[in-house]
């Protein structure tokens, strides 16, 4: 992007520009500190709770089958509690995938990441340009 740095006419005012310009990119580069941890962190959780939903899908199935084929007492009783459980347990999982956590919320995170970035690399062209402005402007 073009900034309008042909209205800087001193120097003073550009470096007050690039002050505020520093001020902004060390927002940005926090932001993008924070943003990184925090797309790590629900990338990773987002890969574990695939995971477990996996695994309890791969218990699920058997017990199930193993369960209709029990005669009724309470060895099935116990197998149902436990199948009940397992369920539970995926449906709390999955719960929390459609309330924003798991994946959708690592692609949120992502996407706040790259926003940032794009930001920081706005900030640094200003500053490159009013930089540009200052050394051209006479002392």
């Amino acid at each position: 992007m073009q900034y309008p740095v042909a209205t800087l006419l001193t120097r003073p005012e550009c470096l007050a520009v690039i002050a505020d310009t520093n001020e902004d990119i060390d927002r940005a580069t926090f932001r993008i500190t924070v943003a990184t941890r925090s797309t790590t962190l629900q990338t990773n959780e987002a890969t574990a709770d695939s995971a477990e939903i996996s695994s309890l899908n791969d218990q699920i199935g058997p017990l199930q089958t193993r369960v209709a084929a029990m005669p009724a007492g309470e060895n099935r009783t116990k197998e149902e509690i436990r199948l009940r459980s397992l369920k539970r347990d995926r449906e709390e999982l999955q719960d929390q995938q459609l309330g924003g956590q798991g994946a959708r919320g690592a692609f949120r995170r992502a996407r706040e990441l790259d926003a940032a970035q794009r930001q920081l690399v706005g900030y640094q062209d200003c500053k490159a340009q009013v930089q540009a402005r200052h050394d051209a402007l006479p002392a």
